[in-house]
């Protein structure tokens, strides 16, 4: 029995760390709070390194925006998977830049128009002096209507955290 019960204990512990959060490798350049319900989920929170954001299907947007003279092609995850992957369950959406600026967004304004969060710019990793490490990126010349201050006033820089409530 004793054989046993160490045999158990061992067969844990060697499964335990695919069960484990998982921890960022790189620098935090994302964190996600609220209503969320992730095996990730740390302290309310889960974090993402760079890696962990391109692990995430990546898509591009090219788009001219108020801040660029012309077109751009941003790449980065869809918001709507990013929310996924954390087990987001909440319609508003609170952006944190990191000077503390944010912005209120409404799940159900922005979800046609598949928003990105945009880690690459012209296909350059952004930096925090080039609106990075993400830029909340929404599709303008696709969409005539998103250029109007009500959508482009969404389109956070520096992007540092999102917080999910109902």
């Amino acid at each position: 029995m004793k054989a046993f019960g160490w045999i158990s204990l061992l067969l844990s512990l060697s499964i335990m760390p695919l069960v484990a959060a998982e921890t960022p490798a790189g620098p935090v350049i994302l964190k996600v709070s609220g209503n969320i319900n992730s095996a990730d989920e740390v302290n309310g929170k889960v974090m993402f390194d760079l890696a962990k954001l391109q692990a995430l299907p990546q898509h591009e947007i090219v788009t001219g925006n108020p801040w660029v003279d012309k077109p751009h092609k941003y790449r980065g995850p869809k918001l709507a998977d990013v929310l996924t992957a954390v087990g987001a369950d909440g319609k508003t959406i609170t952006l944190t830049a990191l000077n503390s600026f944010q912005i209120r967004v409404e799940w159900d304004n922005v979800a046609k128009y598949d928003p990105i969060l945009a880690w690459e710019d012209n296909g350059v990793v952004m930096r925090v002096r080039d609106k990075g490490p993400i830029w909340f990126m929404l599709p303008l010349d696709q969409y005539p209507e998103l250029k109007r201050s009500e959508y482009t006033d969404m389109m956070i820089w520096q992007l540092d955290s999102i917080d999910i409530q109902h």
